[in-house]
Order: C-alpha cells, then structure tokens, then sequence
C-alpha cells in the first residue's frame, strides 16, 4: 500500500500510529484491497482526511459490489474514490451496432456509471491498468470524460521506452482531437519518472506545474536597470510625450490584479500545481492584498517564490509569513537588493536613500531571525538577488558579505536583462571591465561558498571565470 500526495511523497516508513501529512488540496491513497484493509491503511486514510481538503482512496474496480465498506470510507470522511481496472483491449470500436459512434471499452464505462449512480456523495475517477494493446482506451477515456469524469490515472510503471511513449502520443493526440480541455491524465504520482513521462509523451493534460500571477504595476524605486521606473527608462518613455508620461503609461503604473479575481484564480488552479510565482511589471508587495495572497496559495499546499524589493513589509505581515513558511522552498522571496553598502545601493537606485536599504537589511535579518528561533527550523527563506551592471559589477563581494550576514540561503548574480537601447550603457562590456568583473565575481563566489552560501547558476559563474581568468574552479 502506498500514500501518494500529487505535489510530495508521503513518508511510510515513518509512519508510526500518525502519519504528517503536508496541508495540500488532495492526497491519493492506494490500497491494495477493501475487503483486507489494514490498520495502518485506515491511519493513513484518516490522516490523509485530516491534514487535506480532498483525500481520494484507489481500490480494484472489482471490489464495487462492496458497499459496506465503501460507505465506511464515507464515514472516514473520504471525499473521492479511483477505480483501478484494466479496460479489455480487444473491444476495439466495441459497436452497439453498424455504424454507431459509441466506442471504447462499453462494459468498463457501463460500470462506473453505474457506480457513480449508486455511490453519488463520492467523486469518482479511473485508475487504469495498462494493457499491451491500447488502441481502446483513448476512446474509454473520452467517454468518461463526456460523461463527467475530469481526471484520470494512467499505470505507467518504470521508465518511459520508445514503443509506450509512440502510443501514449497518439492517445493524447486523440484526445486533444476530440475536444477534451477540461481533462486531466496523471501518470502514476507514486512514479519518480512521473514527470519525465509527462515531458516524453508531451502531455498537456497533466496540469500546471507552475503558475505567475502579476498582481501589481506599482513600485516606489528607481532601480538603474528596471525598463519602466529607471531614470533612464522613464527619460526614454517621457520624450516622446513633451517631457511628461502619457495616460497611458500612468494608468499602466497603477495597474493591479483584483483581489476577488486573483482568489478565484488561486481557488481554481489544479492539483499538479507544485509553485506559485507571484510578480509583476512593479513590486508585488505593493498589493495591499499580498500577503493574504500568499496565505491562500499556501493554504492549498503550494509552494509560493515572489520577487520583491523587500521593503513593504511591516512586523505584522513578516510574523504571518512566518506562520506560512516552511522548508526552503515553501515561501522563498527572491531579494533584489543588488548591492552590498548603503552607498552602492543609492547608486543603484537613486530615488532611495540610506533609511531604504536598513529598512530592507531589517526586514530579511527579522525573516532569519524568526526562522533560526522555530524549533523545527521552518519559516520564510530568501534569495539575495544581484543585477549585475556597470555601476555595480566591481563591488560583488560586499554583496555576498551581506548576503552571508542576512542568512539568506542563496546568493543569485543576475545578468542585467537589455529592454531597451537606452540601457546598453549599464550592461558591462569591454576586455578589461569584464577582467575586473569577473575578479570581483570570483572573490564573491568564493567567499559565498566558503560560509555555506548556495549560489544560484554557478555554472554561469564559472564560465566566465574560464573565459577571463583563465579558471573555472570556484
């Protein structure tokens, strides 16, 4: 018997009288049989009713004429059933007579409607057992799916070879063919190449992994190197308005999500969801919703990443943040703070002043702080982010000193991204500032890495430690 969550595997071997469970929107249950459950079974059923919104119990099809024990899964709290069941691949175009339209395995369908009828409070899916010869259940799925069914699991056992991954194209070529939008095929989540067969037989059926959802347009810096709220960029937008942002521009800074829109977003994404990436054309954090933002993306269980400049939030909303965080990459906020000294972050942002970068110093030293002093080590963790430029490129290890006294878990020098023209001057070029460049970026590197500091694309690194010092190791 296996407990399988579709965002994490559930430890069983830990499971001792209670099993934890990740709050999540749906745990998937395989038992071997009803009619023999285990205690241990019915623990993790229970557990699994506990700590998620949605708990659905696998069992072979062939134990349906059991209703005792399937309404006892009904007073477990039980919220969905999955029939395991092999479809008879023999019934190719299994005609009522000549000519009709009706397809697929007739006999397998006939029986979850008629489950689906006798057993209503259930929401009910199939978990098919694969068979040689699948020309018939692509078919069998669209009817299911006519009739109601939105998922399915398909029993895809070990890796994926070139004959299964020819068929399994061809059944979803099928399927997109017949209109099927709304459905969902899972390969077994129990499966460590679950994905890796969603990738080889180009399923688009299998739900988002990740979602980005820009909730705001506004921001109160002048970083150098942002294409709407730098001084160049706005220099650049205002000339061709007589010196003044257009309408437009203006109502394009103040643009954000609705905030009942972005719930009923959030409340509608699909189980396979693994993160949520919360951004925007500004800041995030802007939203005067952000954070009950992220308090419903993690009350589904998903992982949330937000890029932010770190300066909006206040004691109140860094302890809910707290509450909601978890391990690494539970709640991870991506800090573009882009220096390492008060001097060099006015430079890089001149609207901002010295009281700006303690602030935003304060506000990650609190994030550390309150995860350090948890018992189990969980809360918020964070990402110092860097824009590499020329008015930065040379001071990179005052970066990785702070990052390293901010606790942050990783230290990300980013390449300056080029929106426009008026921006060539800040992207670091040139034999000898790249040399210079790259010998700041080693010292950063290094030291970062000598204190446990993870660095984001260290192979980026690396390459261009070869290409201008001649070395790769760091």
């Amino acid at each position: 018997m296996q407990s399988l969550n579709l965002l994490e595997r559930v430890d069983l071997e830990a499971v001792q009288g209670l099993v934890y469970l990740k709050p999540t929107e749906l745990c998937y249950v395989r038992v071997a049989s009803l009619t023999k459950l285990t205690s241990i079974d019915s623990v993790v059923i229970s557990e699994a009713v506990r700590y998620t919104s949605k708990t659905f119990v696998s069992f072979p099809i062939e134990e349906i004429n059991n209703p005792e024990k399937i309404l006892s899964l009904l007073k477990l709290g039980v919220n969905g059933l999955a029939l395991r069941a092999s479809y008879e691949d023999k019934k190719f175009l299994h005609h009522e007579r000549r000519g009709s339209e009706r397809s697929g395995d007739l006999d397998l369908i006939a029986k979850v409607e008629r489950f689906r009828r006798d057993f209503p409070s259930f929401e009910t899916v199939v978990e098919f057992q694969l068979l040689p010869d699948m020309r018939i259940l692509a078919p069998t799925i669209v009817r299911l799916y006519e009739d109601g069914m939105r998922w399915v699991v398909l029993n895809a056992e070990g890796e994926p070879d070139k004959l299964r991954i020819s068929g399994f194209r061809e059944i979803f070529e099928y399927l997109r063919i017949r209109g099927c939008s709304y459905l969902n095929v899972y390969f077994p989540f129990w499966n460590r190449q679950f994905r890796e067969w969603d990738i080889k037989t180009q399923n688009t059926f299998s739900g988002l992994f990740e979602v980005h959802i820009d909730i705001s347009n506004r921001c109160t810096h002048s970083c150098t190197f942002c294409g709407l709220y730098g001084p160049a960029a706005l220099e650049d937008i205002k000339k061709d308005n007589g010196g003044k942002l257009s309408s437009q521009v203006n109502e394009f800074m103040k643009m954000e999500i609705d905030s009942e829109h972005c719930y009923q977003i959030i409340e509608s994404l699909p189980w396979s969801v693994n993160i949520v990436q919360f951004g925007g054309a500004g800041d995030p954090l802007m939203h005067r919703d952000a954070v009950k933002f992220i308090t419903a993306v993690r009350s589904r269980g998903f992982k949330v990443s937000v890029l932010s400049n770190m300066e909006y939030l206040e004691e109140e909303d860094l302890l809910e943040l707290h509450r909601l965080g978890g391990r690494q990459d539970d709640l991870h906020f991506i800090a573009n703070v882009s220096a390492g000294t008060p001097e060099m972050y006015v430079k890089t942002r001149p609207r901002q002043t010295d009281k700006t970068f303690d602030k935003v110093s304060s506000v990650l030293d609190r994030l550390s702080t309150l995860r350090e002093s948890s018992a189990d080590g969980r809360g918020v963790f964070f990402t110092v982010m860097c824009v590499v430029t020329t008015i930065n490129c040379q001071s990179l290890l005052d970066v990785a000193k702070l990052a390293v006294k901010l606790r942050a878990q990783k230290l990300w020098f980013k390449p300056m991204e080029l929106h426009a023209s008026f921006q060539a001057p800040l992207i670091p070029g040139g034999n000898e500032m790249m040399r210079d460049m790259a010998r700041s970026l080693k010292e950063a590197a290094d030291y970062a890495l000598s204190h446990g500091l993870e660095l984001e694309q260290q192979e980026y690194c690396e390459q261009i430690f070869e290409r201008y010092l001649g070395e790769i190791h760091v």
